[in-house]
C-alpha cells in the first residue's frame, strides 16, 4: 500500500473506537485480535493509530558458543514516525527489556507506542516523556545482561483476551485507548476500517435517538448494528 494511503487509512482508524473495530472484527469472522490486559499501560494517554513492527528476543545464554544478539540500536531501526513496537521477550519477565532511556530515543525516532508482554522499568521517567507503554510488568532491574534481541521484522506472540496467543505481523494495524490493544492485520485492513465507519454511523444515531427518549428496544430494532458488515475473505493459517 502506497505510504500516502496508509497515512489516510491510519488518519481514518485513529478516528474510531477499539470497541467498534472488535466488534466489526468480530463480526467479520477475525475474533482473536485483543490484547489480553494483563498486558497493561503505564498511564492514560489519548488514542493511537500505527503501524506494527516486530522484535523478537530471549534470555541471554551463557553458554561458551552462544549466537550473538542483534546490535544495540536495532529498536531504533525499526522504527519510524507512526510506529507501534511489539517487543516479544520469549517469556523473559526478570528484568525489563526497555527503560526510560531507550523509550526516549524511540519516540525521538517516531515511535508511538511501546507493548512488551516482557517488563519495563523507569515507569515515571516513560510516563513523563508522554509515549504509550504496555507491558506485562514492572520492574527495577535491568535486563541487558540478562536477556538479548534475536530477530526482528518477524510475526511475535502477545498474550489474547480470547486466550492462546495473538500473533502480530510487521504492518499490522494497530489501534490503542483507554478500552485496550487491538490489532488489524494489514491485507484486510480498509475493508475493516470501512465498515467500523459505517458502525461509528449507526451507533451516533442510535445515541441520540435514546438521548431524544427513545426507548432502547425499539431504537435498536431500527437501527441493526452489524448487518452491513461483510465476512472476510478465507485466511492462510
Amino acid at each position: 500500500m502506497p505510504q500516502a494511503d496508509t497515512k489516510a487509512l491510519l488518519a481514518r482508524l485513529g478516528a474510531l473506537e477499539t470497541g467498534q473495530v472488535s466488534d466489526v472484527l468480530d463480526e467479520a469472522g477475525l475474533p482473536n485480535h485483543v490484547l489480553h490486559p494483563s498486558i497493561a499501560g503505564l498511564k492514560p494517554h489519548q488514542p493511537v493509530a500505527g503501524i506494527a513492527a516486530c522484535v523478537r528476543g530471549e534470555a541471554a545464554l551463557k553458554a561458551a558458543h552462544a549466537a550473538p544478539g542483534l546490535p544495540a540500536d536495532t529498536l531504533e531501526s525499526v522504527c519510524s514516525s507512526g510506529t507501534v513496537l511489539f517487543i516479544d521477550s520469549g517469556g523473559f519477565t526478570e528484568g525489563a527489556v526497555i527503560g526510560g532511556f531507550v523509550a526516549y530515543s524511540l519516540q525521538r525516532e517516531g515511535c508511538a507506542a511501546i507493548v512488551t508482554n516482557g517488563a519495563v522499568r523507569d515507569a515515571d521517567e516513560i510516563r513523563g516523556y508522554g509515549i504509550p507503554c504496555y507491558s506485562g510488568r514492572v520492574v527495577p532491574n535491568n535486563g541487558a545482561r540478562r536477556w538479548r534481541l534475536v530477530e526482528k521484522d518477524v510475526a511475535v506472540q502477545m498474550p489474547a483476551l480470547a486466550g492462546g496467543s495473538l500473533a502480530v505481523r510487521p504492518g499490522d494495524m494497530v489501534l490503542i485507548d483507554a478500552d485496550g490493544v487491538v490489532v488489524i492485520p494489514r491485507d484486510v485492513a480498509e475493508q475493516i476500517i470501512g465498515d467500523a465507519e459505517e458502525l461509528a454511523r449507526i451507533e451516533a444515531k442510535i445515541g441520540s435517538e435514546l438521548k431524544a427518549g427513545g426507548v432502547r428496544a425499539d431504537v435498536f430494532k431500527k437501527n441493526p448494528r452489524f448487518d452491513h458488515i461483510r465476512p472476510l475473505p478465507p485466511r492462510e493459517t
